[in-house]
């Protein structure tokens, strides 16, 4: 069984996270809940979810090649991880696979990413890279087709791990019907799936950022954005997360710049 979000009790940020206004409100709300956090240093940007390892178990951690198509000509940005690593004690284990950890959301016996993977990879066959993958992570894969209006092809601003066998799945029943049954079509036969949907006179086109939110253990903290959806959004998880402690906060300005609270943020059990 891989390691979840409901198992980490540790999460870390970029050092260039504190140039955010929302820092402090971020820290706040972890020191209220006791969550442990640390700051991670030698990183070129504050999106440390993509660029570091992917925990499996508790001394396994798997580092794919963080080599983005979006960042080719912005090449400083890329941030080596294994510095990180090996402040923190961490060792890896390497996979010739390029990916983002944005695009890994981990269930208990699977990881659901989008297709952009083949394309970032086509030096491999699709079957060559299923079987690489399912090797490494030792559980099924899933794919689910990549939302093309998000370039990054990352998976987790759609889909989220509720439990063994429930996941929720974005508003996509707001703004892109066809999108939502193409992946509902995908994971029906795995999972029950829970539906975030918003009423209001006009959408955000922030309204995908809620499902970006951060978890550790049977904390959540969640994205707020100063519009009406916020409160919806709130009565919906904890709906959904009816066990668990809920925190929301103001995350506009990271929301602007292409990401939420879970791109941002690394949890793992250590």
């Amino acid at each position: 069984m891989l390691l979840t979000d409901i198992d980490s009790n540790i999460v870390y940020f970029s050092e260039w996270l504190k140039d955010f206004a929302c820092y402090d409100a971020i820290i706040e709300k972890l020191t209220k809940h006791q969550i442990k956090y640390a700051l991670l240093p030698h990183t070129r940007d504050y999106w440390v979810r993509d660029f570091m390892p992917i925990q499996i178990s508790d001394s396994e951690f798997i580092q794919y090649k963080y080599n983005p198509n979006y960042l080719q000509k912005e090449q400083y940005y890329i941030t080596n991880p294994d510095r990180a690593c090996s402040y923190l004690g961490i060792s890896t284990k390497k996979i010739d696979v390029v990916l983002d950890g944005g695009n890994i959301v981990k269930c208990s016996d699977s990881i659901i990413m989008t297709d952009k993977i083949f394309r970032e990879n086509n030096h491999l066959s699709k079957i060559q890279l299923i079987n690489l993958l399912e090797n490494y992570f030792r559980c099924e894969i899933i794919f689910i087709p990549w939302d093309r209006n998000e370039k990054y092809g990352h998976a987790d601003g759609m889909v989220r791990c509720i439990d063994d066998r429930k996941v929720l799945l974005n508003n996509y029943v707001n703004f892109d019907k066809s999108l939502r049954n193409q992946i509902i079509n995908v994971l029906q036969n795995k999972f029950e799936i829970a539906e975030l949907e918003y009423s209001v006179s006009q959408l955000s086109s922030y309204s995908w950022a809620y499902i970006n939110y951060l978890q550790v253990g049977k904390f959540i903290l969640l994205p707020a954005l100063g519009i009406p959806e916020d409160e919806q959004a709130y009565e919906q998880f904890t709906t959904i997360f009816s066990d668990y402690q809920i925190e929301q906060i103001n995350v506009a300005e990271i929301v602007k710049l292409g990401g939420a609270l879970n791109c941002i943020s690394w949890n793992i059990k250590y």
